[in-house]
C-alpha cells in the first residue's frame, strides 16, 4: 500500500476550499454545535446543561488545532521567548511555530511567538514557548478573552523542557 498521487481537481471555483474554510469560521454557535460539535455537546446542550466552555474548548480545538486554549486575558502573561542552543523542544517549538504561521489561510489572523504563563480554574499554572493569537476574524471568541498554545512545556520544578508538541 502506497500514497497514490492523483490528479488536481478542476473545480469551478479555484477557492472552493477556501470558500469551505470562511464558512466553518462564520458558522454561528448553534450551526457548529449541530454540524461538528461533539455527540457529548450536542446532547448536553440539549438537555439543559451550561455548556458554553464546552463548546468554546471543542471550537478553537476544530478552527485553530489541538493544543490551542481560549482564557480570559486577566489568566494570561506572556513575553519575549528567548532561544536556546542544545534543546530540541525550542528547535522544535521554532519549526512548529513558524509551519503553523506560515501555512496559516487567514491572512487577517496574525500569530505570534512568546514566552507564555496560564493559570487555570483550578489554580494550576502552565508556561512555555508557544503561540499567542494577537489578531482574529474569529468573531464568536470572547471578549477580553486570548486564544494561545503552548507548543514547548517548561517544567518549573524540574527546570527543564517537556517535549515540543505539533499546535495542528
Amino acid at each position: 500500500m502506497e500514497t497514490l498521487i492523483v490528479e488536481k481537481v478542476n473545480q469551478n471555483n479555484k477557492y472552493y476550499k477556501m470558500d469551505c474554510r470562511i464558512s466553518q469560521r462564520e458558522k454561528s454557535e448553534n450551526d457548529w454545535i449541530n454540524d461538528q460539535g461533539s455527540g457529548t455537546l450536542r446532547k448536553n446542550k440539549k438537555l439543559g446543561m451550561a455548556y458554553k466552555s464546552q463548546y468554546l474548548e471543542e471550537r478553537i480545538a476544530y478552527e485553530f488545532g489541538w493544543e490551542f486554549e481560549c482564557h480570559p486575558r486577566s489568566k494570561v502573561m506572556f513575553g519575549d521567548a528567548f532561544t536556546e542552543g542544545d534543546s530540541s523542544a525550542v528547535t522544535e517549538t521554532g519549526w512548529h511555530i513558524e509551519r503553523y504561521i506560515t501555512l496559516s489561510v487567514f491572512t487577517e489572523d496574525v500569530f505570534e511567538c512568546k514566552y507564555i504563563n496560564v493559570e487555570y480554574k483550578d489554580g494550576s499554572k502552565r508556561e512555555g514557548i508557544g503561540i499567542i493569537v494577537r489578531k482574529t476574524s474569529a468573531e464568536w471568541i470572547p471578549k477580553g478573552h486570548i486564544v494561545l498554545a503552548i507548543v514547548a512545556e517548561f517544567d518549573d520544578e524540574k527546570k527543564e523542557w517537556k517535549h515540543a508538541r505539533n499546535p495542528f
